[in-house]
């Protein structure tokens, strides 16, 4: 038996020594489906197809940009604004409750995002709002969306595609912008 002891001895000792080498990172594995970036590590990017609103006769259509963000970048970082070549206008957004009415509106100041943090776009909620399509998005397209923070840094999240009916907010003035993204008085 005594041949024995130090062997079980050493793999004792080797598995304590490779637990204290793991890293917080192996301690908390990432979801399947997040993709890490240098800002954000990004959880479920999706954005809700248009293929009816584009059958309308409106002049422009809408659609809105959700995910879940966790700030990896060491530093709390603020969402000011973001971009993407499929809409001449892309803002920020929060639904708010005006008197029981859902009312979408931009959100001032961004979304802040502390260090190590998550934050949550969802339906109904805050997200990225993109008005004035250039094309309809159908279910799977990807788009890309670039999300700048302050400081002047910024990264592109791929959003999926997909369909969704919920979160019926209401819309108010967002049809009465003109070209630069002002309001115009309801008529």
């Amino acid at each position: 038996m005594k041949p024995y002891i130090p062997v079980l001895t050493l793999a004792a000792i080797t598995g304590l020594v490779l637990t204290g080498c793991g890293s917080e990172e192996q301690a908390e594995p990432a979801g399947a489906d997040t993709i890490e970036g240098e800002l954000f590590a990004v959880e479920d990017p999706w954005i809700k197809a248009t293929e009816e609103a584009m059958e309308t006769d409106s002049d422009d259509s809408m659609t809105g940009a959700f995910a879940h963000l966790t700030n990896v970048s060491g530093e709390d970082q603020t969402i000011i604004g973001a971009d993407a070549e499929i809409a001449e206008l892309v803002e920020l957004h929060e639904v708010v409750d005006d008197g029981g009415i859902n009312v979408m509106q931009e959100k001032e100041g961004g979304f802040p995002v502390a260090a190590d943090e998550r934050y949550e776009l969802n339906p109904g909620e805050d997200h990225i709002m993109l008005m004035e399509l250039s094309d309809e998005i159908r279910p799977g397209d990807v788009v890309d969306i670039t999300i700048e923070v302050e400081g002047g840094s910024s990264q592109t999240i791929e959003f999926v595609a997909k369909d969704f009916v919920g979160a019926q907010e209401n819309y108010g003035d967002l049809d009465h912008h003109d070209d630069n993204g002002h309001e115009h008085e309801s008529e």
